[in-house]
């Protein structure tokens, strides 16, 4: 089948620029977010015995279950002794530096409080979740609920980091400090986003996806849109100009409301790429796509933004955004 993508090679272009309402829209002026944060880096690295290991895990049971994974042991006694072991690891001990070098944990206080203002905007009845970081030699990246986050800052040390999580190339790439916050404030999205969760299309999932991306867009104005979609530079600028050959790729194999899994796996989650498309075609695009479409539907519909995020008929959401993508 003919390749009918456009990828064009561009140099040193800086992609997408700030957007001139982001430090002002909306106006949060008004909105305090007291954000119960606290860094547990120091308190891990501190730790010399198993008895003051034990304290801390008791403070902290989230830490103890989902980062130093306690149900992997066969006894608490068992857990403690082998923690202890990891703790006194020399590669734990560089994470530990390169974390407290690499990371301002000020700057993402204050960019989680002006994200967090923001989410309170828009619901009133919102609550900032308390927030806790650790690192622990990669026993976890990120636990979330509605009350409590907890943050592996070991994982999003980035390219710099001496050692770096066991993922695939694709994913690590963004497992850095500045996808961090967008990557939290994604996960946020799932308590507003409402969607039907049977007898999902391909559609579905990019109506889905699309609008947890306008939501951390939303809430995060300044951020570039390479950081929302985590596509490097050369990926976003090749993915903008071949908008309409990649629609229409959809479009002309009939994918808009095919369910199979397979093919909702090729073309929306994860993969280093989808050279069924292009040899060069970043994989999610079915995600990028979907958020053109929302932000389309948004500009065509004059609907606000609580009214779009419980938008849960695709079809609908593409009809009345009148999605036409034009050439760059």
């Amino acid at each position: 089948m003919r390749k009918v993508l456009i990828f064009f090679a561009i140099g040193l272009v800086l992609f997408s620029c700030k957007d001139d309402r982001c430090d002002s829209f909306p106006d949060i002026s008004n909105i305090s977010i007291d954000l119960d944060f606290e860094d547990l880096t120091g308190e891990i690295h501190a730790i010399d015995t198993e008895e003051e290991l034990a304290a801390f895990l008791a403070a902290n049971p989230i830490v103890r279950d989902d980062f130093f994974q306690a149900g992997n042991y066969k006894s608490e006694a068992e857990m403690l002794t082998e923690t202890m072991k990891i703790l006194s690891n020399p590669y734990v001990d560089t994470l530990y530096q390169e974390v407290t070098r690499i990371f301002d944990v000020n700057k993402l206080r204050d960019e989680l409080e002006d994200a967090f203002s923001r989410i309170e905007y828009f619901y009133p009845d919102f609550e900032a979740p308390k927030v806790r970081t650790v690192y622990t030699g990669f026993g976890n990246d990120i636990y979330y609920n509605d009350s409590l986050l907890v943050i592996g800052l070991d994982y999003y040390l980035g390219p710099e980091a001496s050692f770096r999580p066991d993922e695939h190339e694709y994913v690590k790439v963004r497992l850095t400090p500045d996808h961090l916050v967008p990557h939290l404030i994604q996960f946020t999205s799932n308590r507003f986003n409402d969607t039907n969760v049977d007898d999902r299309t391909i559609l579905d999932e990019m109506v889905f996806y699309g609008k947890a991306l306008h939501f951390v867009k939303t809430m995060l104005p300044c951020t570039p849109d390479s950081l929302v979609i985590g596509y490097n530079t050369e990926q976003m600028l090749n993915t903008e100009v071949s908008e309409p050959y990649l629609w229409a790729y959809f479009v002309d194999n009939a994918l808009l409301y095919d369910k199979k899994p397979l093919n909702i796996a090729k073309f929306i989650e994860e993969r280093p790429g989808i050279p069924e498309i292009d040899r060069r075609c970043p994989g999610r695009i079915g995600q990028w796509l979907g958020w053109q479409i929302v932000a389309q539907f948004e500009s065509e519909t004059d609907a606000d933004f609580q009214e779009l995020m419980t938008k849960t008929d695709s079809r609908q959401v593409l009809m009345q955004s009148k999605y036409r993508p034009r050439n760059r």
